[in-house]
């Protein structure tokens, strides 16, 4: 029989009536003044074996039905976490980790019992706010700057946000809330000292550390154990609890290293493709297939991480394209990406040049035979994509690339063709060719469609750069269109605006101290920071923005389709990438410019460029003034535990 810790209330219906029972009995031997006789008793005690029988299987009943909701609760909790792990490319595995060891750990230090499972569905859930992190912050491959750090910082809270409709019986929100605390009371987000922290964030705010700090990221490679242990030995008291560390201490040296490894190493046993793309599946449009024996757990997992991965990608993609203005950069990049996410035997990108596409670009087999060759709109594969300006999947190749490989082109067995669309205007085309029957799934399909539209967006900028670039508009020192590119091009923009109802943003830039370089090093050292310092800002801006030397120091960026937020965003992206570069002006001497930047917004603080230029020049002085007050030349430096996310 099942031993029952806790009898509820209903026990003692059962105890009355074996009680009534044996009052009965005794009673009658009372009243009778003789002993019953043993087949009298008989009855009454059959009916109390009965209903304590009964009973009992009732009770074992109603707590096998209790365990099973806690384990269905508990797999139900796994299985949201398993989506916020997916969620973040540069953590697999991490949450499952962190609740084996927050489990031993808190064993290990006496950690009440009846609160032990509040702990581990708290390392389960502790990165549940990541959910409201933006992809390419959580998954950046770089270091973090200051601004997108503080958005990382939010998700304890916004963790405890959404825990906080649960009614948990156990302690769950407040180790989810400040596992972040440090001991020392310099943590976030409501700095906690010392044990006003919860013991269970205490405990997790150590595995979760460690965990970090023994697995790669992109801005530095994993740390060994035993370096791990030595950089957390150095925090204890400030970023530790030094009891807890202490015993966590000694459960990592004790255990063997092969079980150590077991239990904090979490391995997905169906990992998901790059892209979640399918290689080699024949067929027009199907949907995606050779999953194997997957379980619907693992299946899920793939498609979550698939879609991840396929925003980082775009971004990266945009990111990277507004990198550049230059058509044979621009190309090459495009070409570059393509190979990442698709197959091909060779990849041609045609730019249409009056009625003829002409293939600029070409990556693969045959590029000495296929590059500059030129098809007529509607002729072949690619004339009637780019005609009809419709996607073309699994075509023949032959019609054009007859031409250029003769008998031969019957190695090349399918084409998939994607026009480049830029709105209303055809650009060119994007053509895949391939010497298999390649099938493409619908995923296929919609990541190379977005591709295009933003290869498409770039060519067209490219090409637009370099006719302005034949037309004397371009600025020779530092290659950036020059003032009075930005007249016409402002008026081309502010139309497209009109027409189609998005914000346009006029953002004015002033180099501080750069008149001192020019008085102290000369023009010829001047003149190179300009060049430096236009690169690094035409870099950070978006895909589709575009910056002029208007006059001297001064640059303007014109953005299109930027609300209030993305414009500040901007803002303190560009001045901490010009802050903090150093330019080497002598040997072993460095010099520094800072930047102030104002903006007007077309339609809000005015409709003509002349008016929006003097608005936005006033904001720009009214910067460089408050720079000045602030000190802004200083720069914070961040903890290298802060860079733990």
């Amino acid at each position: 029989m099942r031993k029952i810790s806790r009898l509820p209330s209903t026990f003692f219906t059962p105890v009355a009536a074996a009680a009534g029972g044996a009052a009965l009995v005794y009673s009658l031997y009372r009243l009778l003044n003789n002993p019953v006789p043993l087949e009298a008793s008989i009855p009454v005690l059959l009916v109390v074996y009965v209903t304590y029988r009964t009973y009992f299987k009732k009770v074992e009943a109603s707590t096998n039905h209790i365990e099973e909701l806690s384990r269905l609760y508990f797999a139900t909790i796994e299985s949201l976490t398993m989506a916020i792990d997916a969620k973040d490319q540069m953590a697999q595995g991490h949450i499952r980790r962190a609740r084996a060891m927050a489990e031993a750990l808190g064993r290990a230090v006496g950690y009440p019992e009846e609160q032990m499972e509040g702990l581990k569905a708290a390392a389960l859930l502790h990165d549940i706010g990541k959910l409201a992190i933006p992809e390419h912050i959580l998954n950046k491959p770089s270091k973090l700057s200051p601004a997108e750090f503080s958005k990382i910082m939010i998700h304890p809270v916004v963790g405890a946000d959404i825990l906080s409709n649960v009614e948990f019986p156990y302690e769950v929100v407040p180790i989810v809330k400040h596992h972040h605390e440090r001991f020392d009371g310099a943590g976030y987000p409501d700095g906690l000292k010392g044990e006003q922290i919860p013991l269970g964030a205490r405990i997790l705010t150590i595995v979760d550390c460690y965990d970090a700090l023994t697995h790669k990221r992109p801005h530095r490679p994993r740390f060994t154990e035993a370096q791990a242990l030595e950089m957390m030995r150095m925090e204890s008291g400030r970023a530790f609890d030094p009891v807890l560390l202490e015993k966590f201490l000694e459960i990592a040296l004790e255990l063997d290293q092969a079980s150590f490894e077991e239990t904090r190493e979490v391995t997905h046993s169906a990992p998901a493709p790059a892209l979640g793309l399918e290689r080699g599946i024949t067929g027009n449009l199907i949907q995606a297939a050779g999953l194997g024996q997957r379980s619907p757990a693992e299946k899920a997992m793939r498609d979550i991480t698939s879609a991840q991965r396929e925003v980082l990608s775009l971004y990266e993609i945009s990111q990277t394209l507004g990198s550049t203005l230059r058509l044979s950069e621009v190309l090459a990049i495009i070409a570059a990406k393509l190979e990442k996410v698709t197959d091909f035997t060779t990849l041609v990108i045609y730019v249409l040049e009056e009625d003829v596409l002409r293939a600029v670009h070409v990556n693969g087999k045959g590029i000495e035979l296929i590059k500059g060759m030129r098809i007529k709109m509607g002729d072949g594969e690619t004339g009637w994509a780019a005609e009809s300006r419709k996607v073309l999947i699994c075509g023949s190749p032959v019609g054009d690339l007859s031409e250029a490989f003769g008998r031969h082109v019957d190695m090349f067995r399918s084409a998939a063709i994607f026009p480049l669309k830029r709105e209303d205007t055809l650009v060119g085309a994007l053509a895949l060719y391939s010497e298999e029957e390649r099938g493409y799934s619908t995923d296929d399909v919609r990541l190379l469609e977005a591709i295009s539209g933003h290869a498409a967006a770039a060519v067209f900028n490219a090409l637009a750069f370099e006719r302005t670039h034949e037309s004397a508009l371009t600025d020779t020192l530092t290659g950036l269109p020059n003032s009075r590119f930005m007249y016409s091009f402002f008026e081309q923009e502010r139309s497209r605006a009109d027409r189609l109802g998005y914000s346009l943003v006029l953002m004015m830039m002033d180099l501080d101290g750069f008149k001192k370089i020019n008085d102290t090093y000369g023009h010829h050292v001047g003149d190179d920071i300009l060049r430096r310092t236009a690169q690094t800002v035409r870099r950070r801006l978006r895909l589709g923005d575009t910056l002029v030397r208007y006059a001297g120091d001064e640059f303007v960026a014109v953005l299109h389709d930027a609300t209030g937020e993305v414009v500040q965003e901007l803002k303190q992206r560009l001045q901490e990438a010009v802050d903090n570069c150093a330019h080497e002006v002598r040997f072993g001497r460095v010099a520094r410019v800072g930047i102030s930047i104002g903006y007007a917004t077309y339609q809000v603080d005015g409709y003509a460029i002349d008016e929006l230029m003097e608005i936005a020049d006033q904001r720009m002085y009214e910067d460089k003034i408050a720079r000045k007050r602030s000190g802004a030349a200083s720069r914070a430096v961040a903890s290298s535990f802060q860079e733990i996310r």
